[in-house]
């Protein structure tokens, strides 16, 4: 089956085109019925159309999903763009906004100190796994059992470095130990050299995503991790109060 052809129907709806007939497709993409019929069927299953009572097919649920998904995007960047300028600025390393993106995590924010410059995967509209590194795990965490199944069985867990956790079971243990502490921590375990303290941000009791320090790993080990990690609680929560 063509993606192309797929995304070519969702392409023919705006705004003075809301519904759309089978036989109205064919004929604006010049293929067959039983093609285009194909075609909705897969939409449909995913919700990007819609089956109306006229028997014409219209936008479908998941974008009004995806709508509220970066309008909530737009949001917690505004709500913690402040916040993490202040951690940054206290801190003296690099502050990253991590947002959950079905079984990857996405990067939405980075501020680096001008101070201390540091290397780290996390840059802004970059996909990093969600089962290594702590502004990740920060996230996996609070996502249930079968996430971590999932990622297993899908077969996306690989080494990155030679700290990186890829035993399902040893996993395990470990988002259970970072849901008893409340924070994440990662040592050269996405990116070398670089060591990280994370926290979860929720809505409600939903995870959204994780707030987080990186900088060398020297560097790090030797400030106070007590104090670091009280920072990044009391930063995550004013985040979560601005929502």
């Amino acid at each position: 089956m063509s993606t192309r052809k797929t995304l070519e129907i969702l392409d023919l709806y705006s705004l003075d085109t809301r519904e759309l007939s089978v036989p109205q497709i064919s004929e604006m993409m010049d293929i067959p019925q039983s093609s285009v019929y194909r075609y909705i069927r897969i939409l449909k299953e995913k919700k990007y159309l819609a089956e109306t009572s006229r028997g014409t097919y219209q936008l479908g649920l998941r974008f009004l999903e995806m709508s509220n998904f970066i309008n909530l995007n737009n949001e917690l960047s505004l709500a913690a763009g402040p916040i993490m300028r202040q951690l940054t600025n206290e801190t003296q390393e690099t502050t990253v906004l991590v947002i959950l993106s079905g079984l990857q995590a996405i990067c939405i924010e980075n501020i680096s100190s001008s101070f201390h410059m540091v290397k780290v995967s996390s840059e802004p509209g970059k996909y990093i796994p969600l089962y290594a590194g702590a502004s990740s795990k920060a996230i996996l965490a609070y996502m249930g059992n079968e996430a971590v199944n999932k990622l297993f069985k899908y077969g996306v867990v690989r080494r990155h470095t030679a700290n990186t956790i890829t035993e399902k079971e040893a996993l395990l243990q470990n988002l259970k130990k970072i849901r008893e502490n409340g924070y994440a921590e990662s040592d050269n375990e996405l990116d070398e050299g670089v060591y990280t303290y994370a926290v979860p941000i929720f809505s409600g009791t939903t995870v959204l995503g994780s707030l987080s320090i990186a900088g060398p790993r020297e560097r790090m080990i030797a400030k106070d991790k007590e104090a670091l990690i009280a920072s990044l609680k009391e930063a995550a929560l004013q985040i979560q109060h601005n929502l």
